[in-house]
């Protein structure tokens, strides 16, 4: 039984990859069309010998190389950026709680007053991407016997609802660190919890630099793979796509557009895969 779903996971997997390579609107079917186009021009022999060397056999032979390579390169750098960038995510997801919590420790802490306090819930604002009001000269928030100001519950709970997706990871720490810097300064803020200390609440701070370093380099990698790979592929005269579009022309007019040699190749697409919102002047065609 074991063999048997073994082979059946083999058989799985190679349907997977030969679905790919016939998926037109990706860089595995576009490099399996190169790979088509190489080998039909090689079928023709001598009689393929276009004059303009970059469209020789040999050379597109390097060129299908070189895109498999780049695209290869990209692939590579995906799971490393996927993982430093989970790291980190994972690394700020502990913020918001450090925020809340010191934020709630501050506002039941003897002797706080509610212009400070006010002035914590705005940095703690800034942590969490949310827009800091104007400190007004009278707050005109009541306190309870414990001296908790009951009138900022609610922005706390705002707090908590806004979504950060959109925040920049630098952005965020250097806030949460004008937080904690602001909590240092109060006297008044003196937690017998551990985690929530200034000592703690700092290496939380400092543990989120090599995290942002990580997830950063390997963003960058996997962006300067794929510029790389935008070129080779799709550069407006250099290109592979503009090669193999001018081998298929050399071979509609050496043979003729309705002969079987052009039948072969000139169905083969090789589409720009780059949005066009995203197409720089070099990959423009």
């Amino acid at each position: 039984m074991k063999k048997i779903v073994k082979t059946v996971g083999l058989i799985s997997a190679e349907i997977a990859a030969v679905k790919k390579l016939h998926k037109h609107n990706s860089f595995d079917g576009y490099i399996g069309n190169g790979d088509k186009l190489i080998a039909a021009l090689g079928v023709l022999g001598i009689d393929y010998d276009p004059a303009n060397p970059n469209i020789t056999l040999d050379n597109l032979i390097l060129v299908q190389k070189m895109i498999l390579d780049d695209n290869n390169k990209v692939i590579s750098t995906i799971n490393p950026e996927k993982t430093t960038q989970l790291a980190r995510q994972t690394g700020y997801d502990f913020m918001s709680a450090y925020t809340t919590d010191a934020l709630n420790a501050f506002k039941a802490s003897e002797g706080v007053t509610p212009a400070q306090i006010l002035i914590a819930i705005n940095l703690a604002k800034g942590v969490f991407s949310i827009r800091i009001i104007a400190i007004k000269s009278d707050p005109a928030q009541s306190t309870d016997a414990s001296g908790v100001v009951t009138s900022g519950d609610a922005e706390i709970n705002a707090i908590r609802r806004n979504s950060v997706s959109e925040q920049q990871f630098s952005g965020r720490a250097g806030n949460f660190f004008k937080f904690i810097t602001y909590l240092k300064g109060q006297i008044a803020y003196n937690p017998n919890e551990l985690r929530l200390t200034i000592a703690s609440l700092t290496a939380y701070y400092n543990s989120l630099s090599p995290l942002n370093v990580a997830a950063e380099a390997a963003i960058f990698a996997t962006n300067m793979a794929r510029k790389k790979r935008n070129l080779s592929f799709f550069e407006n005269t250099k290109g592979s796509r503009f090669l193999y579009t001018q081998a298929k022309k050399y071979v509609a007019s050496r043979f003729g557009i309705k002969s079987a040699e052009n039948k072969e190749i000139k169905g083969l697409p090789f589409p720009n895969l780059i949005k066009k919102k995203d197409r720089t002047p070099e990959t423009m065609y």
